[in-house]
Order: C-alpha cells, then sequence, then structure tokens
C-alpha cells in the first residue's frame, strides 16, 4: 500500500508540474485543455464510481484552467483518503460510460488512474513540443529525485 500511496503522489506532482507549465500559457490550442480536462475528469469518474455516485461528469468535459490547480489537490486528498479508510482488495461493482457492469478492485483502479494519467501526460506532451511549449519534466524518477 505505501508503493501505492508513492506513486499517488508522484501522479498528483507529474500534473502539478504540467499545470504549472500550461496554466498561464497564452493562446494554448484548446486540445490541450481538452486533453488535460480528461486526466482530471477521469479521475473524477472513478472516484465517483468508488463512492457509488451516479452523477458523473463526461470524461471529455472541459474544466477551465484556473480550476485545474485546486481539483489536482483535491483529487490527491480524496484518493488518498480512499486508501488510508478502504481497502485495495475491496471488490466495486460500476457501470462504466455505455452502462455496462464491470467490476474491478480499489487497489486496480488506482493503478488504472495512474496509468492513464501517464499515458494522457505523455500525449500532453507531444501536443505541447508540436506548438513550440517546452513540456515539464514529468517521469517518475525525477519525481524521485527532487
Amino acid at each position: 500500500m505505501q508503493k501505492l500511496l508513492q506513486l499517488l503522489e508522484y501522479n498528483f506532482w507529474a500534473n502539478d508540474q504540467f499545470i504549472s507549465r500550461l496554466k498561464d500559457q497564452p493562446g494554448l490550442p484548446e486540445e490541450i485543455d481538452k486533453l488535460f480536462s480528461h486526466i482530471l475528469q477521469a479521475h473524477i469518474i472513478w472516484l465517483k464510481r468508488i463512492y457509488k455516485q451516479e452523477n458523473t461528469p463526461h470524461r471529455f468535459d472541459l474544466i477551465p484552467r484556473e480550476q485545474w490547480e485546486t481539483l489536482n489537490i483535491s483529487l490527491y486528498n480524496e484518493t488518498t483518503d480512499v486508501l488510508k479508510s478502504r481497502s485495495i482488495d475491496e471488490f466495486i461493482v460500476y457501470h462504466n460510460s455505455k452502462g455496462l457492469v464491470y467490476q474491478n478492485y480499489i487497489g486496480d483502479i488506482m493503478y488504472h488512474i495512474i496509468h492513464l494519467s501517464t499515458h494522457h501526460r505523455a500525449q500532453l506532451a507531444l501536443l505541447m513540443r508540436q506548438h513550440q511549449i517546452l513540456p515539464p519534466a514529468s517521469d517518475y524518477i525525477f519525481y524521485l529525485r527532487k
């Protein structure tokens, strides 16, 4: 469980690196805002599934850039609270966006959140480079060295 908490802290840190780089960038293409919003929306959706809350946002809803930082902090706190108060071996039954029923362990959902975020940050880095914006160094090893 300690390693999973560390990976969630890394995920928070890596998101924060991108937020710091992007929040004051003028004239960003909308696709960058959409992709970072998707990282946060997907995290929200998974937490709502764990808590069995039905009112989930659409995974591609745009989140205003000025809300990213606060939301990232909130998601980190909520996610670590889940890990501290519930078992990673607890089975969660949920509906996906198409209404199909699935079930996974909380621990597996947490790893999914981390991997999905990493995948999309890599896509963000590519988009940033395509628009002459230097992406932040967000590799896990850089997090460990901080």
